[in-house]
């Protein structure tokens, strides 16, 4: 049996299926804007003008890390970008506490509502020692003064040095021998630097900011496993054989 359709039969047959399609790709929009509830972006900017973005976790939170050398402000107006369709209150650019008291709430087409709440932690990341020594790896006890400009360590992540050890509490520094015993490296502040010394020292280091001096005056001459750094809440190795040399 043959079917025969006229030109009209297939016409309206054209029109429903189009008629369907555009059924379903409204549902499929309108799906979509029920769903989208979301922050896609978050950005503020620090003391310098410089751009800093919250990172979206999968809880909610917009996290924050800020840098270490600058103070954390009072409030923020940070630019959002939102999903389409949907609302965020405080809006994008409301000046708000910059505090883990702050939520934005974004409302969907539908009407459902995400809350997002602000995360805010300082910038601490893994320190580590770059090079020890003018002459690497090599540390000098120096009988004619605790200062010895050879005994240099370049330490990277540790916040700024003002050229003062003294001012940075938060560091310490260890040799660690054959018996796996921490031995103190006394870090040298401008005290222990000879007078006619004291201007170029300053003037150095204010160009090498993670660069310090320490003194091995106390410490015995030999090999030494490594250097153990204590920074904050962390503590790393630097794994390479330091010898302790008299200078003469």
């Amino acid at each position: 049996m043959k079917f025969i359709y006229s030109p009209f039969r297939i016409a309206q047959i054209v029109c429903s299926l189009a008629i369907l399609l555009s059924i379903f790709s409204s549902c499929k929009k309108e799906e979509n804007k029920i769903y989208k509830t979301e922050i896609l972006s978050f950005q503020t900017i620090d003391a310098s003008g410089e751009p800093i973005k919250g990172a979206i976790t999968a809880n909610n939170e917009i996290y924050f890390y800020w840098p270490p050398e600058q103070k954390m402000p009072d409030s923020i107006a940070p630019v959002i970008k939102i999903s389409e369709g949907s609302t965020v209150k405080p809006a994008s650019g409301t000046k708000v506490p910059f505090n883990e008291q702050t939520s934005f709430s974004v409302t969907g087409h539908d009407g459902s509502v995400k809350v997002y709440k602000l995360k805010i932690s300082p910038y601490d990341p893994e320190p580590f020692i770059k090079s020890v020594g003018f002459s690497a790896n090599n540390l000098f006890i120096y009988p004619a003064s605790e200062f010895y400009e050879y005994n240099l360590i370049d330490i990277e992540n540790v916040g700024i040095n003002e050229g003062i050890a003294a001012n940075n509490k938060n560091i310490e520094l260890f040799l660690v021998d054959a018996n796996n015993t921490d031995i103190p490296l006394k870090m040298i502040n401008k005290e222990d630097v000879p007078a006619a010394q004291l201007k170029t020292y300053l003037s150095w280091l204010d160009g090498q900011k993670g660069t310090f001096f320490v003194s091995v005056n106390k410490i015995e001459a030999g090999a030494y496993k490594k250097i153990k750094l204590k920074y904050k809440n962390h503590i790393v190795y630097y794994e390479k054989t330091i010898n302790v040399k008299v200078r003469k």
